[in-house]
């Protein structure tokens, strides 16, 4: 699916409305990451590294499934991230060894989005923060019916070079889950305390959320790996 559907793609689409998309919701991301220098920082799905190489501070790290988004990550960070591969589900780092996590626009590509926040809590020191993106997948499916009504939707939506698809439903084949906002603001609940919400790009068109997401207790300093 990373092959057919390249996320890196989306940051360099041909279409400057999905580009503005993205940027904003990375801006966001790093807006509410709050890094000192000793901090270690976890993207988890990072993809081609395209949100944490905006970060300059910190101890930084990504993990993802895929071992070719993983090379395309090596070249654009240039050493700067430590990148592992793993599965969210189960990653392969001890407890409480991170005070952030970010985890965007990954969580509805998974079997199970419950055991990757679960992995989260384990993984962050105790007060801890995550920073999560989710679709509005309700939304955009709407807007995409009324563009493929105006049989303008493969016009806007085609990308230029290697990946040219982007499918009519996230849902047929590359999103797993398509809840509500109330069903995951619930779901995460029952691991965090949900500190704060941004809609992204704009107040009143929610194509992405991001979610302010933080543990508590009290910190402690074990080895990461």
């Amino acid at each position: 699916m990373v092959q057919k559907y390249d996320p890196d793609a989306f940051h360099h689409h041909s279409n400057p409305f999905v580009r503005f998309v993205e940027r904003r919701r990375v801006k966001a991301i790093i807006k509410l990451i709050d890094i000192q220098k000793k901090n270690r920082v976890l993207e988890i799905g990072c993809g081609a590294g395209n949100v944490i190489e905006k970060k300059r501070s910190g101890k930084l790290f990504g993990v993802d499934i895929s071992p070719s988004i993983l090379t395309k990550a090596k070249h654009k960070l240039n050493n700067r991230v430590d990148l592992f591969q793993g599965d969210a589900q189960v990653l392969p780092c001890k407890d409480e060894v991170f005070m952030q996590v970010i985890c965007s626009e990954v969580l509805e590509h998974l079997l199970s989005p419950s055991e990757a926040l679960k992995e989260m809590v384990r993984i962050l020191e105790p007060k801890g923060r995550a920073i999560v993106s989710i679709p509005n997948e309700q939304l955009i499916n709407r807007i995409k019916r009324v563009l493929i009504r105006l049989r303008i939707f493969h016009w806007l939506m085609t990308r230029r070079g290697e990946y040219q698809e982007m499918p009519e439903k996230m849902q047929d084949e590359w999103h797993l889950h398509t809840y509500p906002l109330k069903d995951w603001l619930d779901l995460f609940k029952r691991f965090f305390s949900v500190v704060r919400l941004k809609k992204i790009p704009f107040f009143w068109l929610p194509l992405r959320y991001v979610v302010q997401l933080e543990k508590q207790g009290r910190p402690s300093g074990r080895p990461i790996f």
